[in-house]
């Protein structure tokens, strides 16, 4: 895994499991206290209903007691006439008050008098629930409340019931009312509704605060390590070229023993050999000092042509364009290609580590020309332009894809690009198969170029 990846992930690892630990608790916590906040409101509504049910049925008490307690009215007169109030009392669209015997038997039913005179022990509700049954059992035991589903008069819907019954213990009979309790569960199904959208509110929220915080967490790591590594970058080019520059001097050094002191040496001993030929009259001797100072000679050449290699010394002496002139001379020699070079600068030696770039700039490009280029034809141009130093090497050959090349043996180029980028010039190269090479090298003057 890459550095940069396992960055980012031992910065989100922690702060994802963090966030989601507190996300779990939040939304966990956020849900328990909501269903009690529901419980909470559903049974302070139902406790309302059965505070207004049992107020309505102690109306009723008292509407029938001046009957009820009546005792100059016979029995059969006072029953009649407590059904007949009962029947009559009303309260809001869908309120009325039944009455029932003992054994379940109906009396009093101002809804649906169809059912006045019957047995009623056996009716059921949708869910199964013998409501008689249990309203009766509630009334005996001193008043009870019971829920069950019933036909809203209003709309004929079935819908949950919350009724009240007490009992009248003279004549066993259960007295009762109810009230349709569905506008509850909507009330109740909304503050569900609102407490579920204000959990998910929260839950999106944290995810958004999350992603928002990873992908600040991303950049910020991103931001760091780029930098880091331009840093690192620089740093490696900096000692890269360090590298290189203390490279030339050590050549620049080393040229500079070997052309004035080995060389000299050599040039030195080959004079005193040609005096002592002078004095030498046995011929047989004389050949032989005659293949001496030839193989003299042959080291001499050589010691000049390793330190000229090394570092030309007109670099350092006269200047780039001389050390230019001897460069192209030299490869149109060996080459057998037309150069045509063309030189146009000011009056001035350029610091050596601008000049040095570009002589190792135009040597590395005649290299790559005569290895690979098959051209016939090179132009070479170092001219002045404002503030602006161009040096343009340019062929005739078959030239490459760039790309390409770059990707696979383009170290050498890779080289020019960085050693020009890094003495703040710029570095163009444009090739086309079959239609040759030009490599282009701009430097800024101002401040930098000569000493």
């Amino acid at each position: 895994m890459p550095l940069k990846a396992k960055l980012i992930l031992l910065s989100l690892l922690p702060l994802l499991l963090v966030t989601a630990s507190t996300s779990w608790i939040a939304v966990y916590q956020a849900k328990t206290l909501g269903d009690k906040e529901i419980e909470i409101f559903r049974s302070g509504l139902i406790q309302s209903k059965e505070s207004a049910l049992k107020d309505s049925v102690d109306l009723a008490f008292d509407a029938i007691s001046h009957v009820y307690n009546d005792p100059s009215l016979d029995e059969r007169t006072a029953k009649e006439a407590v059904k007949a109030i009962i029947s009559k009392l009303r309260y809001g669209s869908d309120g009325y008050f039944f009455v029932y015997q003992h054994d379940g038997t109906n009396l009093v039913h101002p809804i649906m008098p169809e059912l006045q005179g019957r047995n009623l022990l056996h009716i059921q509700d949708q869910n199964g629930d013998f409501l008689i049954v249990e309203l009766l059992k509630q009334a005996r035991s001193g008043g009870g409340f019971h829920q069950y589903l019933w036909q809203k008069p209003s709309t004929g819907e079935t819908v949950p019931k919350l009724s009240y019954a007490a009992w009248l213990d003279k004549w066993d009979w259960m007295i009762g009312t109810g009230l349709y309790i569905e506008d509850v569960t909507k009330e109740v199904a909304n503050l569900q509704s609102a407490i579920n959208n204000n959990i998910e509110t929260t839950f999106f929220s944290l995810i958004v605060i999350v992603v928002i915080t990873v992908a600040v967490i991303v950049v910020i790591t991103l931001a760091v390590n780029m930098h880091e590594h331009r840093l690192a970058d620089k740093s490696l080019k900096e000692l890269a070229h360090k590298t290189v520059m203390f490279q030339e001097d050590e050549k620049k050094h080393l040229a500079r023993e070997l052309h004035d002191g080995i060389n000299q040496l050599l040039v030195s001993s080959k004079c005193h050999l040609e005096l002592l030929g002078h004095k030498l009259e046995d011929q047989a001797q004389r050949q032989y000092l005659s293949q001496s100072q030839q193989s003299l000679m042959m080291a001499i050449n050589e010691v000049r042509h390793i330190s000229h290699n090394l570092r030309p010394s007109a670099l350092d002496d006269i200047g780039l364009e001389a050390a230019m002139n001897t460069l192209l001379q030299d490869f149109q020699s060996h080459s057998g290609l037309t150069v045509d070079a063309s030189f146009d600068t000011q009056k001035g030696k350029l610091k050596s580590e601008i000049a040095t770039t570009l002589y190792r700039v135009a040597q590395e490009s005649l290299t790559n020309i005569e290895k690979h280029s098959q051209a016939t034809n090179v132009t070479v141009i170092l001219q002045q332009l404002g503030n602006m130093l161009q040096l343009i090497i340019r062929d005739d050959g078959v030239g490459f894809d760039v790309g390409s090349t770059l990707r696979k043996t383009g170290i050498g180029l890779r080289n020019m690009r960085e050693r020009v980028e890094f003495i703040g010039g710029d570095f163009e190269l444009d090739s086309e198969p079959g239609f040759g090479t030009e490599i282009t090298v701009l430097l800024h003057l101002e401040g930098i170029a000569y000493g």
